[in-house]
């Protein structure tokens, strides 16, 4: 099972975002939860924000520069050095990123990182199901909604206060 289909809908928390540095700061408060293996699969189209939430999940992991990073669409992967350190995945071009998954990055990462995977949804057959995936939408210009899927462990994980719980 793969962390975009199971047999029933889990619940989502929606997040309402004013601004870039809001994402950003959405992103560092989820950074302080996370802990080696985890991994985040983020799904939203182009300029939805994703890289951003994604230097915020760096602060609050505390990786030594996070104003670096940028999105990995050419690089593949970047990995940043921190306590944990993180990976950050750029699914666009699937294929290649489904070769990249197959070589071993699945038994790095449970030893080392944390994964996040933008445009996870190109590779939802080759990610773990207990991948954390976030939907981030354009509401209008500078505002997003983030919906986190809290499937598995991450139901509890996640402070329900942080936003709007939503069950289907």
């Amino acid at each position: 099972m793969n962390c975009h289909e199971s047999g029933k809908a889990s619940p989502e928390l929606v997040l309402e975002s004013r601004s870039p540095e809001e994402t950003e700061a959405f992103g560092q408060r989820l950074g302080v939860l996370l802990r080696a293996g985890d991994g985040i699969s983020l799904v939203g189209e182009l300029g939805a924000g994703k890289t951003c939430f994604v230097r915020g999940l760096a602060r609050g992991l505390g990786i030594d520069e996070p104003e670096e990073v940028r999105s990995p669409t050419w690089m593949l992967m970047l990995e940043y050095e921190g306590p944990v350190p993180l990976l950050h995945l750029d699914a666009y071009f699937e294929g290649r990123t489904a070769d990249f998954l197959e070589d071993g990055l699945e038994a790095r990462l449970a030893e080392e990182g944390v994964l996040v995977v933008e445009w996870g949804e190109k590779l939802r057959e080759k990610l773990p199901e207990d991948f954390l995936v976030i939907h981030i939408e354009h509401v209008s210009e500078g505002e997003r909604r983030l919906r986190l899927v809290l499937s598995g462990a991450w139901a509890d994980r996640i402070p329900r206060e942080w936003g709007v719980l939503k069950k289907d």
